[in-house]
């Protein structure tokens, strides 16, 4: 859909939430790109729920089911509540989502410390992330769970998805993106502070539709 964060326009996926569960999403085969191990990496996303309770555990993007094998690695935004999973132990922060509003979120390990973003401002407090994320062969989906379960189907708009893998992106609190994310980029490319250069071989996956 031509919906868009950005001022100069764009496009954005859009999922159909429950209405549509097992069409409205984004797989990708198990890969090593997302085995994070104990290193760092970065994912980050522009997302538009219309809904924020129905359906009731919307999932960003998941490696892995709950509560089977657990959530290798992944995000979902629950009645307004970010869940952060990773092997399947999760924390989650309030104070998150607002409907039919653009947020820009990112999700930052530097050292086996995590920081959630909402829109370049630090969500809750730095969390100790020692997962070990092995798993490499569970598909990456984005916008519902490996199982395509009604309950866990994104409803919205979600663009600018990009994981990186080795490199913690944001270090601190940031200026949001103003057009669509590339797989390299210099330091601070919006201004700000706080942005690292991302070379060539650190971005894994980028959606930008």
């Amino acid at each position: 859909t031509t919906l868009s964060p950005f001022s100069g326009g764009g496009n954005s996926y859009n999922f159909t939430g429950a209405t549509n569960s097992t069409n409205s999403y984004i797989s990708t085969p198990g890969s090593n790109d997302w085995a994070f191990r104990k290193g760092d990496f970065t994912v980050e996303w522009f997302s538009r729920q219309t809904n924020l309770n129905n359906p009731q555990f919307q999932r960003v993007y998941t490696v892995g089911d709950f509560p089977n094998q657990g959530i290798s690695t992944g995000v979902s935004i629950e009645a307004g509540v970010f869940t952060y999973w990773r092997n399947g132990v999760f924390t989650q922060l309030t104070g998150a989502s607002t409907a039919n509003v653009w947020i820009h979120w990112a999700v930052v390990r530097i050292s086996e410390v995590t920081r959630i973003y909402r829109n370049g401002t630090q969500l809750g407090a730095d969390i100790t992330d020692t997962a070990d994320i092995t798993n490499n062969t569970t598909a990456f989906i984005v916008g519902n769970t490996n199982t395509f379960a009604s309950n866990a189907a994104l409803v919205g708009n979600l663009t600018n998805f990009r994981l990186v893998k080795g490199l913690g992106v944001y270090t601190g609190n940031f200026t949001v993106p103003t057009s669509a994310l590339t797989a390299t980029a210099p330091a601070n490319p919006y201004g700000g502070s706080n942005t690292v250069a991302i070379g060539a071989g650190f971005t894994k996956l980028l959606l930008v539709p």
